[in-house]
């Protein structure tokens, strides 16, 4: 008994220093990880809507189905507001997080895919930009001019990934979702 107690307290105390240790790296991390973040979204945000000299935040439902709004932002050139743009995060094979741009009539104005944890090969092909479609685009060039207003769908709007199914119909609902958060900034 007593040579149990001793090991459930020898284990106790490395729980604890561990616990204490990530805690002191989370402290440190967690605002270079936040910097990082806001940095990609911000050179996203030029990417799927050039024209705009400035983005502006503006309040959005948090949750659209099973997609997370992270973020909807009304590009402006000067006083004019030529579109929005949502940052969603939501499932695909996996999970991935999305900047999508639209102009005011809902044509998709581009795609950036922040982050994917789809499967390497076939769901990361979304991501790739040495990846291209039977147009010779990329896959998320390919939505670039899409008609986003009665939505996207695989092999309708867009050619899916060859192999991932999964992850071509989860980027088509997450940039539904994304269409739907920019229409109610509008």
């Amino acid at each position: 008994m007593k040579q149990i107690l001793k090991l459930g307290l020898t284990l106790a105390a490395f729980a604890v220093v561990s616990c204490l240790a990530l805690a002191v790296v989370n402290n440190f991390t967690a605002p270079v990880i936040e910097k990082n973040n806001a940095a990609k979204t911000s050179a996203g945000l030029t990417v799927v809507f050039p024209e705009a000299d400035s983005f502006e935040s503006v309040n959005a439902e948090k949750s659209i189905n099973k997609t997370t709004i992270e973020g909807v932002w009304l590009a402006k050139k000067g006083d004019t507001v030529l579109g929005g743009v949502a940052k969603v995060t939501g499932p695909t094979y996996d999970k991935s997080t999305i900047l999508t741009g639209f102009d005011k009539n809902m044509k998709i104005s581009g795609v950036v895919i922040l982050e994917t944890s789809d499967s390497p090969g076939f769901g990361q092909n979304a991501k790739d930009p040495s990846y291209k479609t039977s147009t010779g685009k990329t896959f998320y060039g390919q939505f670039e001019g899409v008609d986003a207003k009665n939505g996207v769908e695989a092999g309708k709007n867009f050619e899916a990934l060859s192999g991932a199914t999964i992850t071509s119909n989860g980027i088509a609902a997450l940039i539904n979702d994304a269409a739907a958060a920019v229409k109610g900034a509008f």
